[in-house]
């Protein structure tokens, strides 16, 4: 120990490039610098450089870095006459003198013999230091990089061997080294020959630490720490480090090989390589040259999806580094145009699954995860043929149908699994899957919205856990529509006890109902508020007739939520009209939501036909923009918007006249706020 410590003390340390100057003599600079050091190193650099521009003088040659280097490199051929000390101080002044040849300073042949010497002194002598060989092994990166010709082979060949070999070096500094000059050498290879030369090499190196590394697969149950002090799977892991960065440049064929391996050593118990084999198969995926994945893919693909499964009796790190993996994996197989990717998509969304059920941070990645799979791969256009077609037509058996109806099934399956509590990522997943499905989700995803409203029921309304099942439910809204949530979800009255069912959705309906039929307003929801407010005048206990007065009203007040973007304005306006002059002469709790709902319907015809104008104070067009995205519904057509303009129009006088005997017969105190919001809503109108 004491030996090797005395040696990395006396072992000369090569300068960086910006420490010195081409343009001044480097032995005089080293002079300068170091000439009152007693420090051996610097005493055996300086001795190197004064007896190597010794030669340069005696055969009249110029003080510059490509002649010191020549003269170094010649010096060092005949390293057999040449002690340790000696061959380490001129690989050190090499080092040093390397980085400062300038571009075109040297010719390709006397670059790839160079080369060739270092590689022959470095490999003969071992007992060099780790700064002497992390120093060589940068300068043939630069030797090779700036001076050899990278499309013959023959002459990169020796300088590409070494440094593949010392990138799975046990010093940590020699291997850095090699493996970062290993890269940038590797990239700019543009001859096929050399690609597929140098890919060879690559795959001899896997080859060789094949058993090794399947062996490291057989401590899976012993402690990382214990395994990662095992030299050998060290020297794996090395390799594995190497192999990332290089994966990219690899040929074709090479490529597929490399991957068989890398398949062959996932298993779905960690291991101590485990994540390091992912982090290598991770470049693969990502390369364009998808026909280098090959019929390897699908393979992986399920391998990985078991280790998802696994969940948290794997480290989870891995197991969201092979989610990751997952999704670029089907990416990629979606990319080839590959015939089985419905059944994979269906093995990579069931392992996901279990993981949004899991600990919440873990739950959160997996369920970005799963919305990015649903929006690329889980779509109505995926099954659309003909525009004409009916939903029930479209979505009977087929191949992606039957894939769709699994993928609700699985999700279906985490909520019988969530013992009531309902978390934001698997609510999350289930919302882009009604957002992606839109109106099909009536037919593939009525079982879910079933499930959800058995949670809300058994929650309570006022639960305050039920904010995410509550958004999941606004989300189905906004796919299906009121009238076919409504049909899956009705909203009744026992007419024997009073009892109400799912009076919660009222509240939901409010938020989220976007694109709907006025009709369906009048015909079935205004009936069904009258039915609670029948009741509300029947019962007897104060208590439930306030409950059964809240309900009818709330139900009263979604008018506004169809006045937002509703699809029959032109046809069925002058009908509202008349309910809502009801509502202005009678029902003094609807005067506000009837003032809201004009200004809603105004505001968004306004600015259909006039785009970027600014609509007023109360404008609320924006309000409900991300759920019309969210449903498909684009805004009005400069047509559209004109025909329900003309059918507003033509009820004005009367709506008018109206608010204004509402606003005379008002109380004092609340003219101002008439004055505001009724008088604008109309005026709006008449324009």
């Amino acid at each position: 120990m004491q030996a090797k410590a005395q040696q990395k003390e006396t072992e000369p340390r090569p300068e960086t490039e910006a420490s010195l100057k081409y343009d001044v003599d480097i032995c005089q600079q080293l002079m300068s610098r170091y000439s009152a050091s007693t420090a051996p190193q610097h005493r055996h650099l300086l001795a190197t450089a004064a007896a190597i521009r010794s030669i340069l003088s005696a055969e009249c040659l110029p003080l510059t870095p490509p002649a010191y280097f020549a003269a170094a490199v010649g010096t060092l051929s005949d390293s057999k006459t040449l002690d340790s000390t000696e061959i380490a101080a001129l690989l050190s002044f090499i080092s040093v003198v390397v980085p400062l040849i300038p571009e075109k300073g040297m010719k390709e042949d006397k670059a790839s013999e160079a080369v060739g010497v270092l590689v022959g002194v470095v490999e003969e002598r071992d007992g060099l230091g780790v700064a002497t060989v992390s120093g060589v092994v940068k300068s043939l990166g630069v030797l090779i990089l700036g001076f050899c010709d990278l499309d013959d082979w023959a002459s990169v060949k020796p300088g590409f061997e070494s440094l593949l070999k010392f990138s799975v070096d046990k010093r940590p500094k020699v291997r850095r080294s090699a493996q970062d000059c290993l890269e940038k050498v590797f990239g700019p290879f543009r001859s096929s020959v050399a690609v597929k030369e140098a890919s060879k090499l690559v795959l001899s190196l896997v080859k060789c630490y094949m058993p090794m590394a399947l062996n490291a697969l057989q401590t899976a149950d012993v402690s990382k720490d214990e395994t990662l002090s095992k030299p050998e799977h060290l020297e794996v892991i090395h390799m594995l480090n190497l192999l990332k960065p290089i994966a990219p440049f690899l040929s074709n064929k090479v490529s597929s090989k490399v991957l068989s391996e890398l398949h062959i050593l996932l298993s779905q118990h960690f291991s101590p390589i485990t994540g390091h084999v992912l982090s290598c198969i991770e470049p693969f995926f990502e390369s364009e040259r998808n026909e280098a994945v090959g019929t390897q893919l699908e393979n992986i693909i399920d391998s990985l999806a078991l280790y998802v499964s696994m969940g948290e009796k794997n480290p989870i790190d891995t197991v969201m580094s092979a989610a990751k993996l997952l999704k670029k994996g089907l990416d990629n197989l979606s990319a080839r145009g590959s015939s089985s990717s419905m059944k994979i998509l269906l093995k990579v969304v069931g392992s996901l699954a279990g993981l949004l059920i899991c600990e919440s941070s873990i739950a959160l990645q997996s369920s970005d995860i799963m919305k990015q799979v649903i929006k690329n791969f889980i779509n109505c256009k995926m099954l659309l043929i003909d525009e004409n077609q009916s939903l029930e037509f479209v979505c009977q058996e087929s191949e992606e149908a039957d894939a769709i109806r699994s993928i609700c099934a699985i999700l279906e399956k985490c909520l019988n699994s969530c013992n009531g509590v309902l978390n934001e990522p698997l609510c999350g997943a289930i919302s882009i899957l009604f957002q992606e499905l839109g109106e099909m989700s009536f037919i593939f995803m009525n079982s879910i919205v079933l499930k959800l409203a058995d949670l809300m029921n058994h929650a309570g309304q006022d639960n305050s856990d039920t904010h995410h099942l509550q958004k999941c439910l606004g989300s189905a809204v906004v796919a299906m529509g009121p009238q076919r949530i409504l049909e899956l979800i009705p909203i009744s009255i026992n007419a024997d006890d009073f009892t109400c069912s799912n009076t919660w959705l009222v509240p939901i309906l409010k938020n989220h109902v976007v694109g709907a039929s006025l009709e369906y307003y009048m015909e079935h929801i205004v009936p069904l508020a009258k039915s609670f407010q029948r009741a509300h005048k029947e019962v007897k206990k104060s208590v439930i007739g306030q409950d059964l007065q809240a309900h009818a009203q709330g139900l009263w007040g979604l008018l506004p939520a169809f006045c937002q973007y509703p699809v029959d304005t032109h046809k069925k306006f002058g009908s509202l009209a008349d309910l809502l002059i009801k509502f202005l002469k009678k029902d003094s709790f609807m005067h506000q939501h009837v003032a809201f709902a004009l200004q809603v319907l105004v505001n968004q015809n306004k600015s259909s036909l006039l785009p970027g104008q600014n609509v007023g104070e109360f404008n609320t067009c924006a309000q409900k923009d991300k759920a019309l995205e969210f449903k498909g519904i684009p805004c009005y057509s400069n047509k559209t918007a004109k025909k329900n303009i003309r059918a507003l129009g033509s009820c004005s006088t009367e709506l008018l006249q109206a608010l204004v005997d509402l606003f005379v017969d008002s109380l004092a105190d609340k003219r101002l706020y008439m004055k505001v919001l009724h008088l604008l809503a109309i005026s709006k109108v008449i324009d």
